[in-house]
């Protein structure tokens, strides 16, 4: 990605690397001028009109330096920001369009440090980094020559001997600084994502009343990340000093050398001040020799953290030769056996089953005995091998994802609401709608009522993650916004839970004959709502162990109707209560 971004910005680099040396150039000027016009005063009869010229050269060369360092910074580190820009929303994408088993192992902080850390590492290498690196080359070699041209080589070479150590310093320093940076990104990035998952489940730690606990956990954490903090701060706290002790050895050397030839009239007092103003113009350059093998040794650690999530291909591939289909008329499961990327563990097992359009499907069965892993593989979230899950006959696998997840509208377990207002989120799947759309499609989800409760109806904000509304709100404006898809299958996982049976009842009865026509498969633990499902498939440790109408089950009296009866038993003692 850096190669191609070269590749295309290459002239705005060398436009920048251009002014960067002129700036080092007319920065090297100003000592010269300095030099003419402090001889110039040390004569018996001063030269007033040189001494004008040269001051107004002096402000000449300021302003050419300041326009010199506006485009340098325009074009070279304008480039540096706009290569993060675009590697942003390039990164930003390719997350996109990864399938669900890549967050299944990776949290949301280290993702966001991504783009934070690891970009800013970046940036600075194609930005600050080019500059130095030109500084050290350029600004080192130039200054050489300027110090041995104003008072001969002797004298520079005496005065340098301490300054190679700079190189030294600061090369061996780079090392340990790359080490504890990289301590402390880790460190931030731990800490980052635990104040994240500490923020979203809120309610959770609280309703534990786990404070403490927490307190403390996020206390070490911090506490690590200072740690690592200081260890990087006392570097820092010898690198420079040691740095500013050599430079000072530099300029007592030219004193002690170079103060006997200005006695002796060998080397002007001029150009002895501007000797010196060199010494310190060259201890940057040598030190910034040590900062760019840092920049480049922390950038390249980091680009290669993004090229990793670049480069991770998608384990839910795109066909070759797609297969375009208008609508979902039937899906067909044979003989499936599944288990999550980079697990053993069978999650479902030879599972068969056949869903045809504008049927009622009921899925029900045991906890963890594979309902919502079945429904989400239906929607191509995982991968599925080759002839084991077809839709109209065509192996899911020839058909895009994206063609796949517009026909199939999934209601998953986990409300997820985003911070705008109840009409946004409704209408989150469309780009057109009118507010009577949205107030119908929250009818039929029964939520209609409620919103027109809140202050300000359907504009009303819901906070984070819904945090303003109940779980039987939000689970039921998530209904709406799937319903307004209008989608040919609905998938429902268990998300009706948060109301009471009789409301969920109503609910799916409503839905079933308003969208008569629609393909509905609904995952729930209250089997009765499944009464007038045309077939209900019954799993049990990832296996189907029944299926059949609700009243072909009740017959069998398989685990279906114990799981009946048993709720059943359960509602009576309710009511009595």
């Amino acid at each position: 990605m850096i190669k191609d971004f070269l590749k295309r910005r290459w002239p705005f680099y060398l436009a920048g690397i251009i002014m960067l040396i002129i700036v080092d150039t007319l920065q090297l000027l100003i000592p010269r001028f300095i030099s003419k016009a402090v001889d110039t005063l040390n004569t018996s009869t001063p030269d007033i009109s040189l001494i004008a010229i040269l001051s107004w050269s002096i402000v000449g060369v300021a302003l050419g330096m300041f326009l010199s360092r506006f485009f340098w910074r325009f074009f070279i580190i304008g480039s540096s920001r706009k290569f993060v820009y675009e590697a942003r929303n390039y990164l930003y994408k390719k997350i996109l369009s990864l399938d669900m088993s890549f967050f299944d192992k990776n949290r949301s902080g280290d993702l966001m440090a991504h783009f934070t850390n690891d970009m800013n590492n970046v940036e600075r290498m194609l930005g600050p980094g080019i500059v130095l690196m030109v500084d050290a080359l350029f600004m080192s070699s130039i200054t050489l020559f300027f110090m041995a041209t104003t008072v001969g080589w002797r004298l520079t070479f005496i005065a340098l001997i301490p300054l190679p150590f700079i190189i030294v310093i600061s090369a061996s320093f780079g090392k340990f600084i790359f080490t504890r940076s990289k301590t402390v990104q880790d460190t931030f990035s731990d800490m980052s994502g635990f104040i994240e998952e500490s923020i979203d489940g809120i309610r959770i730690v609280k309703t534990f009343s786990i404070l403490p606990k927490f307190e403390k956990i996020f206390s070490t954490k911090a506490n690590n990340n200072f740690k690592a903090n200081i260890s990087l701060i006392k570097l820092w706290g010898v690198m420079w000093p040691s740095i500013h002790f050599i430079s000072s050895l530099a300029y007592f050397l030219a004193i002690v050398y170079g103060g006997p030839m200005v006695i002796k009239g060998t080397v002007s007092l001029g150009a002895f001040i501007a000797f010196n103003s060199y010494i310190g113009m060259i201890v940057w350059p040598l030190t910034a020799y040590g900062w760019v093998i840092n920049m480049i040794q922390r950038g390249r650690a980091s680009y290669a953290r993004i090229r990793k999530i670049l480069e991770t291909p998608p384990l839910v591939t795109e066909p070759e030769e797609p297969v375009e289909i208008k609508s979902i008329d039937s899906i067909k499961i044979e003989n499936l056996n599944f288990s999550y990327p980079f697990t053993e563990r069978l999650v479902l097992k030879d599972v068969s089953m056949e869903i045809k359009s504008g049927q009622l499907v009921g899925i029900v069965g045991t906890v963890g005995s594979g309902k919502s892993t079945l429904v989400k593989i239906i929607s191509k979230f995982y991968p599925v091998g080759k002839g084991h899950l077809f839709i109209n006959g065509i192996d899911i696998n020839y058909i895009p994802s994206d063609i796949v997840r517009t026909k199939i509208s999934y209601v998953p377990q986990e409300t997820f609401l985003f911070s705008t207002s109840v009409e946004e989120n409704i209408a989150f799947g469309m780009e057109d709608y009118n507010e009577e759309l949205v107030e119908a499609y929250a009818s039929l989800s029964a939520v209609d009522k409620d919103i027109k409760q809140f202050p300000e109806g359907y504009k009303t904000v819901v906070g984070e993650r819904g945090v303003s509304l109940s779980g039987g709100q939000k689970q039921r404006v998530t209904i709406a916004r799937a319903l307004m898809r209008n989608a040919d299958v609905y998938i429902f996982d268990d998300c009706l839970s948060a109301v009471d049976p009789e409301t969920e009842e109503k609910i799916i009865s409503s839905l079933r004959n308003t969208m008569k026509d629609k393909t509905m498969i609904i995952i729930t633990h209250r089997l009765k709502v499944l009464r007038n499902a045309n077939i209900i498939y019954v799993l049990d440790e990832g296996k189907i162990v029944e299926k059949g109408s609700h009243e072909e089950l009740l017959s069998k009296g398989g685990l279906y109707a114990q799981m009946y009866r048993k709720q059943m038993i359960e509602e009576e003692l309710e009511e009595t209560n």
